[in-house]
Parts: structure tokens; C-alpha cells; sequence
């Protein structure tokens, strides 16, 4: 890959992720589907504290962040290093899969899963629920891919037994404790990462991100800062184990 190449996959990136970014930042529980996509659109970025919009330069962290040091021009206001984080990531991210994958639409199907999961764990990690626009549009990603490559019978058990095995989950749960476990949303999560990793690689996903979860509580009691009741998402966990279930699979056909 040449070094024009290289920086292309690096700007791309750093755009893909600027809007990754701005998307999550946006969702609001309270917003339909077309309002977050009006949402996105408009009003152009305005700095919180000084209300001043933002020059398009400075909606590009992975541009600015370096030269403003995180501040807002105006006001010099200090930024979270969110958005500058999750630039740099997806960047990285879309050099290193242009570079390892050969065919085309196995990079953009691994960007793309890579992309809703992100802001899935995001938005969940933030708000407590998934939103069902990302988890379909992960699902349907996984049918087609699993489509063009001969595997669309696994894939469509993967979604079904994935929505079933949670389902079932949450509703014992429920039935011992006297209250919910998991969300509608961990369900359609799971689902859709059946359709893009078949059924046969649930039981991992599903070992992984409970071992994930399970280390994460230990640790935030050891800091304390969780109490015994308090909630967690479940949906980065399993956006985290899925994403490794993907990028081996499709990378090394281990699956």
C-alpha cells in the first residue's frame, strides 16, 4: 500500500469517526429515529460553553485537538478527549483493515460492523439502551455479507437462536429475581451479531463478554465506585466480543 494510500485510509478514518462521534454525542432516548437523523444535521456544532459556532476545521478533533490543545477557539473552553479518542481509533482502524484485508467487501463489511458496534457501546455505556436502528442495521449488514459469501444458513440460525438464548435468559431471570436482567436491546444485539458471526460463535461471544462484565464489576467495587444494585450495560461487553469474533473470522476463517 502506498503512502498516499495510507494517508487517504488515515483522513477517511478520521472523518468516519468524527461522525461516529457527533452521532453518539446526539442520541437522545427520547428522540424517534428521524429526529436523531435531523439531529445530525442540524444545528451545526456550537461550543457548550460559549454557544459560538464551531468552524469546520474545528469539528475535526483528530485536526484541531493537537493545535487548539482540546479548546474551544473562542472561549478556550476544554473539549472532552472523547471525540479526539474515538478519531484516532477509527482511523487506525480503517488503515489496519485496508492494509490485512485483500478483498474489498470484506474491509468494508468489517468498517462498517466495526462502526455500529462502536456507537453501540458508546451509546449504551452512556445512556443504558441500544438503539434499534443500529442493532437492525448490524443484522441486515450480517445477512448480506453472510449472503455473498455462501454462509447465509448459519447466519440466520445465528440470528434467531441469538434473540431465543437471550430471550430465554432474561425471562428466567426475571422469573427469580422479580425483576429485568437484560434489555430488548441486548437481545436484538446478540441477534445481530448471529446473523454476522453464524451460531456457532455465540458461545464464545457469550463467554467472553460475561467474563468481560464480570471482571469489569470487580474491579469498579474494589474502586467503589458502583454500589451492589447499581446497573451496567451489558451492550459494550458484548459489542467488545463481537467485534474480536468478527475481525477474527472474517480475517482468518476460524468460524
Amino acid at each position: 500500500m502506498s503512502l498516499t494510500t495510507q494517508f487517504a485510509a488515515l483522513a477517511g478514518g478520521g472523518v468516519l469517526g468524527s461522525f461516529l462521534s457527533l452521532a453518539c454525542v446526539r442520541f437522545s432516548p427520547a428522540l424517534s429515529p428521524a429526529q436523531w437523523f435531523i439531529a445530525l444535521c442540524f444545528p451545526g456544532s456550537r461550543c457548550d460553553c460559549s454557544q459560538q459556532r464551531l468552524l469546520w476545521l474545528d469539528t475535526l478533533p483528530l485536526i484541531s485537538w493537537p493545535w487548539l490543545r482540546g479548546r474551544c477557539r473562542f472561549c478556550h473552553h476544554l473539549f472532552s478527549a472523547e471525540s479526539f479518542i474515538t478519531e484516532w481509533l477509527v482511523a487506525i482502524l480503517c488503515l489496519l483493515v485496508l492494509q490485512s484485508f485483500t478483498d474489498p467487501a470484506d474491509a468494508i463489511f468489517v468498517i462498517t460492523a466495526s462502526s455500529l458496534l462502536l456507537m453501540v457501546a458508546a451509546i449504551d455505556r452512556h445512556h443504558f439502551c441500544i438503539p434499534d436502528p443500529l442493532s437492525y442495521l448490524l443484522l441486515w449488514l450480517g445477512l448480506l455479507h453472510a449472503t455473498m459469501t455462501g454462509n447465509e444458513t448459519p447466519a440466520i440460525w445465528g440470528a434467531l437462536s441469538g434473540y431465543c438464548t437471550l430471550w430465554l435468559l432474561a425471562w428466567s431471570y426475571r422469573q427469580v429475581r422479580g425483576y429485568e436482567g437484560l434489555g430488548y436491546g441486548d437481545m436484538k444485539l446478540f441477534a445481530a451479531l448471529g446473523a454476522c458471526c453464524g451460531w456457532q460463535a455465540l458461545p464464545w461471544i457469550a463467554l467472553v463478554s460475561t467474563f468481560l462484565a464480570l471482571t469489569a464489576i470487580v474491579m469498579l467495587k474494589l474502586r467503589g465506585s458502583i454500589q451492589e444494585n447499581s446497573p451496567l450495560p451489558f451492550g459494550p461487553f458484548l459489542a467488545i466480543a463481537g467485534w474480536v469474533t468478527i475481525v477474527l473470522q472474517t480475517r482468518f476463517t476460524l468460524l
